[in-house]
């Protein structure tokens, strides 16, 4: 769960069961009553035709997490050049770091650094479609260091250079389905 609007919507899914939700936040749930099989099934149903995902494991639960303040930090303004991937993580959550990209790679088969690239070059595109910022701009906004690092990063990734692309903006995905 990413947004408010995920957290409402899916504290809806669990009243509508007659779940009441103790607590509802990013990527958990919290009832005082474990529910029966039958409505487990049922809920699970409606989450995923709302298009998530009930996770009952700590990895995923985790992983998600990660992912959403990941995501989270990409929906802000601007992210800072002097931003580290490590410092950020330790600030949310109460595990070391290599405990964190271990358990991300397991579940993923891909590493926390590679999917903030992947989430860095989609937020890239979705500013470089709008045309008010020019290449330079969208690079620091995204707490590049370098432009040139930047445009590296972009067109291994989408096969064009950030310039051609921003003449033809295509191929754009939601920070949520990465």
């Amino acid at each position: 769960m990413v947004c408010d609007r995920c957290i409402s919507s899916v504290e809806e899914i669990f009243i509508s069961l007659e779940i009441t939700p103790v607590s509802v936040e990013l990527g958990e749930v919290k009832v005082n009553q474990v529910p029966s099989e039958k409505i487990m099934q049922t809920l699970k149903k409606k989450l995923q035709e709302t298009g998530f995902e009930l996770l009952q494991s700590d990895t995923p639960i985790l992983v998600s997490k990660i992912k959403a303040v990941l995501i989270d930090l990409f929906s802000q303004d601007d992210i800072p050049e002097d931003f580290k991937l490590s410092s950020f993580l330790l600030d949310k959550f109460p595990y070391d770091y290599s405990h964190m990209s271990r358990v991300f790679s397991q579940h993923e088969k891909d590493t926390i650094e590679h999917y903030l690239i992947g989430l860095r070059v989609e937020r890239a595109k979705e500013l470089l479609s709008y045309k008010d910022q020019n290449v330079s701009e969208v690079a620091y906004r995204l707490g590049y260091a370098s432009v040139a690092h930047f445009s590296r990063q972009f067109k291994s990734m989408v096969g064009i250079s950030p310039s051609v692309y921003q003449n033809n903006p295509t191929n754009r995905k939601s920070l949520e389905d990465l």
